[in-house]
């Protein structure tokens, strides 16, 4: 037991779910580790050698405590983007404490604040502009993601061995942004440790999906695509990812909470009402939680004075089956909502598969 080495990566993406965490998990273990123990938010790997690696999802907020615990990451990956970070007097300190080596993307020019006060880490960049240490070029998005990807400037890796600048082609089966972000943030990492690029790009070439993430429910004669979306962010993300794509119209399912309150609703609204003439949103279908007067009477306003045609549901189920006949070759029958939409992808494949 005294041979062992572990070492820690620590992923904060909070805001985006546990995407680069799982592409991290996914290319060691193509890159020949073996998985010894996972569960939602850590994940510990060994290798023939006797090393040991711990992954381990968390957030800002926790960094102070997890370092309390003797805790050492060796990378610290910080992934959010498009979200104002809150950054208290604890999570400045325990940032500045860091020696390790910090994977940061700065298309969000707020992230560089975590950096404030600390001159021992060693930091890499990674984002889609020229300023940062890793990019990508040639990036080409359809239904599915190609780019090279670029180191700019040479980065050192864990065992202290310099990687002078190159690029070299990768292809990932998702489409979006989120997941560009991802993958330069995993790859970044693996190269920190050492693993080959063949590992590295086949391990993300193998990955399937993620949970309500741009997934891909179907792909056949239509496409079923369900994300899930809380706040106006969310929606005009899933709406930049999904003009990339080839199809012919698109009727989306919008999924309402009325707990959410009629502020969040109305901008969410708004997003969708923007993006509809751009995106050429043929129907918008709307499931709603419970009854509201107040919500329906802001649907009628808004999309009649739109000329957008709408339904509304307060059956899911009921919801997906009568809209799943109105999908035509082609289409994208788009999902986006928060957690009330979490069972659609079951029923709509039980729907699919009885056909």
């Amino acid at each position: 037991m005294k041979n062992q080495k572990m070492s820690l990566i620590g992923v904060a993406e909070e805001k985006r779910g546990n995407i680069t965490f799982g592409m991290i998990r996914d290319i060691f273990i193509n890159s020949g580790f073996s998985l010894v123990y996972e569960n939602k938010n850590i994940v510990f790997l060994s290798s023939n050698e006797n090393n040991y690696i711990g992954i381990i999802n968390f957030s800002l907020k926790n960094l102070k405590d997890l370092s309390s615990l003797g805790l050492k990451f060796n990378v610290i990956v910080y992934a959010d983007i498009g979200y104002e970070t809150l950054l208290s007097k604890e999570v400045k300190k325990s940032f500045a404490s860091l020696d390790s080596i910090i994977v940061l993307n700065i298309d969000d020019e707020n992230n560089i604040k975590l950096l404030e006060g600390n001159n021992k880490a060693l930091v890499i960049t990674y984002g889609l502009n020229n300023k940062a240490t890793v990019t990508a070029s040639s990036l080409d998005m359809n239904n599915l993601i190609e780019f090279n990807f670029c180191i700019q400037r040479e980065i050192k890796t864990l065992k202290g061995d310099v990687i002078e600048p190159l690029d070299f082609p990768v292809k990932i089966n998702f489409f979006g942004k989120e997941y560009i972000y991802s993958a330069l943030a995993s790859i970044i990492v693996g190269l920190c440790y050492g693993l080959y690029i063949e590992n590295i790009r086949d391990g993300l070439l193998n990955i399937k999906g993620f949970d309500r993430k741009m997934e891909k429910v179907y792909e056949g004669s239509f496409t079923i695509i369900d994300n899930f979306c809380l706040n106006p962010v969310d929606y005009s993300i899933a709406f930049e990812n999904i003009q990339h794509l080839k199809y012919k119209d698109i009727v989306l399912l919008k999924g309402i909470e009325i707990d959410q309150g009629i502020y969040t609703i109305k901008k969410n609204l708004e997003i969708v009402l923007n993006w509809a003439p751009i995106l050429g949103i043929r129907r918008v279908v709307f499931f709603v939680d419970k009854k509201d007067s107040l919500i329906e009477k802001n649907i009628e306003h808004l999309f009649i004075k739109n000329g957008i045609p709408y339904n509304i549901y307060y059956n899911l189920k009921h919801c997906l089956e009568c809209e799943l006949k109105s999908i035509e070759k082609d289409d994208i029958f788009l999902l986006l909502g928060s957690d009330l939409l979490n069972n659609s992808k079951d029923i709509l494949l039980n729907q699919l598969n009885s056909q």
